[in-house]
């Protein structure tokens, strides 16, 4: 068993001549990690590129499936533990020194880790939990052909998944001028599985409702948000109240506010999420109701900067909240106060200030003074 590796890294690359280094460069404080890249079609050098740099490479034609891709590298691999990562992301130093230290131990558990999307507005990130480090076995795949995960085949094969803080960057997202392709091919995915089995996934579901907000239409994502949330209760409750708080923002963007609040009121769980506090925010402000407007803008910025379901880019969330405060503050005198709040929430805007839990105790300072 010495010649078996502690990690094989396993990609799927379609022309990604110009991001692959990057990745790799990123990935090389794991050690002797195996490299296995499958390639669905590169025009632009791309398999000489992985070869070159030590890579086993499989080169097939795009299956339309995800899955099937990703699936083609895991048969490839075989190292006692598989990570799985895109050209597009990269590892930080720190991430990479902790996934070593977990595949030095028995490979009997897999790992959610944190993937923070760089957004193309360039305020901040969103984070997103994904299990991406998992036992290299055979019963271990990756299922549907978009969104594509593993979280269903190891709770067959009964292995536990352990959330981890371990972070790596992702900048697909980054230049808004590939998004609509994007979508467009998502969604085409989404509407093939879905036609093939309408009652199966309710995640499918809930990424075919985020194609229609992503594109402005919310009536038609609202919809399919609340089809997602009848779909997965009882036995899938995080994704039915992520669906629903998805359906009460698409209702607020339709100018429902009220509506929206009356549907997250009725889930209390819903309460703890940053973006259902914005709503409930607003709503308080239409019903001319301040303080309580002010106590939901409160929790958004003692949020812990991790990853929420749904996701949710934090940092704008918190700029907004800062500058209600700002507003509530100013009208009741507190001038000085409400100037030193929206000047918090200029350096938060500016990434000079992370946007985590200690917003909250420099709100709380602010106030103080």
């Amino acid at each position: 068993m010495a010649d078996v590796p502690d990690l094989s890294l396993c990609l799927i690359v379609r022309d990604e001549a110009a991001r692959l280094p990057a990745c790799l460069a990123s990935v090389r404080a794991l050690g002797g990690a195996e490299l296995v890249i499958v390639d669905t079609g590169s025009v632009d050098g791309t398999p000489d590129l992985a070869r070159a740099a030590g890579a086993r490479v499989r080169e097939i034609a795009w299956p339309g499936d995800f899955s099937a891709a990703r699936n083609a590298a895991l048969a490839l691999a075989t190292g006692r533990w598989v990570l799985v990562l895109d050209a597009d992301e990269t590892l930080p130093p720190a991430s990479a020194e902790a996934i070593r230290r977990i595949v030095a131990g028995p490979a009997d558990h897999a790992c959610s880790l944190i993937q923070r999307n760089a957004l193309a507005s360039g305020a901040g990130s969103l984070a997103v939990r994904i299990v991406r480090l998992f036992p290299g076995r055979p019963d271990v795949r990756f299922e549907r052909p978009i969104h594509e995960q593993v979280n269903t085949s190891l709770e067959r094969a009964g292995i536990r998944i352990i959330d981890t803080e371990i972070a790596f960057e992702h900048s697909g997202y980054a230049d808004a001028r590939i998004m609509p392709a994007k979508l467009e091919r998502n969604r085409a995915l989404i509407e093939a599985a879905l036609a093939a089995d309408p009652a199966g996934d309710p995640n499918l579901r809930y990424f075919f409702a985020g194609t229609f907000a992503d594109q402005g239409d919310h009536a038609r994502a609202a919809a399919e948000y609340a089809a997602c949330a009848a779909a997965s209760r009882p036995r899938r409750r995080r994704l039915a109240i992520a669906a629903l708080i998805k359906q009460a923002e698409c209702l607020a963007r339709l100018g429902r506010a009220e509506e929206a609040a009356r549907l997250l009121s009725a889930e209390p769980e819903a309460a703890s999420h940053p973006l259902a506090c914005e709503l409930r925010a607003a709503a308080a402000d239409g019903r001319s109701l301040p303080a309580e407007a002010a106590a939901w803008r409160e929790r958004i910025l003692a949020a812990p900067d991790t990853a929420h379901l749904p996701p949710v880019a934090l940092q704008p969330l918190k700029v907004r909240a800062l500058q209600g405060l700002a507003e509530y503050w100013f009208a009741r005198g507190r001038k000085e106060a409400a100037v030193r709040l929206l000047r918090l929430g200029m350096e938060l805007a500016a990434g000079r200030r992370p946007a985590d839990a200690g917003l909250a105790g420099a709100y709380g300072a602010v106030l103080r003074a």
